[in-house]
């Protein structure tokens, strides 16, 4: 918890990215590169510790950018609370990526706070700029000043993509309010993914990243069950067709460290060009690793990064 609390008091020298002067060096066309994920930890002070852990080994192993897939923590529903977990992410030496999470916002109405409000702080906070997080830092391409936290980038031959698109029903469901801008949010997001799979073939990428928080449940996507992450899938589905290259979905929301193809397309068999990547998530704190090789059999491979001193749980699903 200390670790926690000493870096923001550095946060003053780094908001967002905006002080930092280090940028990041993509890797030459054709380099095999590794990047990591995190996401949905800590929550609560008994996890601080594994936390710091985590930081310092991702920090020795350098993969060469860090996506951080929503919910900097339990229940971040106070400025107090944003500003120490953005601090935190500073203390990574290489780019991090963010997009939000549930908990940074659409949950908060259960401890009290605005939902909408929380989220004009999260994007004040987190998007000042059109620079990363981290001690090093990548220049990103916004979707707009309306969603700074729609993203996109090349590097290293590879297109990636964060998407504000979370759990919890994707904000859906709970006030006329909320219903309406979930509606806006999600229409922003659906054009921004068309957009990074258009950039993508236009800059003769690879493959590409699309990164989010929520589970988009494949499950009933398959069972031809709507919901609130149905056209989502639809997209990626229509697109990955398309592409015909490597697509990797990477989300968290439901906390189960997994890699396997769960989109079915309309031949009702696996899409074998997309894959998805589900981090580890509270109360393990443990991050993914994923190596980029352009020049091998499989553009992307997977390995969990196990934190050593950090309890390894069984998570129900």
């Amino acid at each position: 918890m200390a670790a926690l609390l000493a870096a923001a008091s550095v946060l003053s020298a780094c908001s967002g990215g905006a002080g930092s002067t280090a940028r990041a060096v993509a890797p030459k066309a054709g380099a095999t590169f590794e990047f990591g994920v995190i996401g949905d930890y800590p929550y609560g002070a008994d996890q601080f510790a594994k936390f710091d852990r985590l930081v310092d080994m991702v920090n020795q192993e350098k993969p060469a950018l860090l996506l951080h897939v929503g919910d900097v923590g339990g229940k971040p529903c106070t400025d107090a609370d944003l500003t120490t977990s953005l601090a935190t992410l500073h203390r990574f030496t290489m780019p991090v990526v963010y997009t939000p999470g549930d908990n940074e916002w659409t949950d908060c109405s259960t401890a009290g706070a605005d939902p909408l409000q929380r989220l004009a702080r999260v994007r004040q906070l987190f998007f000042p700029s059109d620079q990363s997080l981290g001690g090093r830092t990548l220049t990103l391409a916004r979707q707009s000043t309306e969603y700074p936290e729609n993203t996109r980038f090349a590097f290293g031959g590879v297109t990636f993509v964060g998407l504000h698109w979370v759990g919890s029903g994707n904000g859906t469901g709970r006030t006329p309010e909320g219903d309406a801008e979930a509606a806006a949010r999600s229409a922003a997001g659906l054009a921004w993914a068309r957009a990074g799979f258009e950039a993508a073939k236009a800059d003769g990428s690879k493959g590409i990243v699309v990164f989010f928080q929520a589970d988009p449940n494949f499950d009933l996507y398959r069972l031809g069950l709507h919901n609130a992450h149905t056209e989502l899938l639809r997209t990626f589905e229509r697109e990955a067709i398309a592409y015909r290259r490597p697509v990797l979905l990477v989300h968290g929301d439901t906390h189960i460290f997994r890699v396997d193809q769960p989109l079915i397309g309309s031949s009702d068999t696996p899409l074998p060009n997309v894959t998805r990547l589900e981090n580890f998530g509270s109360p393990n704190v443990h991050w993914s690793r994923v190596t980029v090789d352009p020049s091998g059999p499989q553009l992307f491979t997977f390995s969990p990064a196990i934190v050593e001193g950090n309890a390894l749980e069984n998570t129900p699903r």
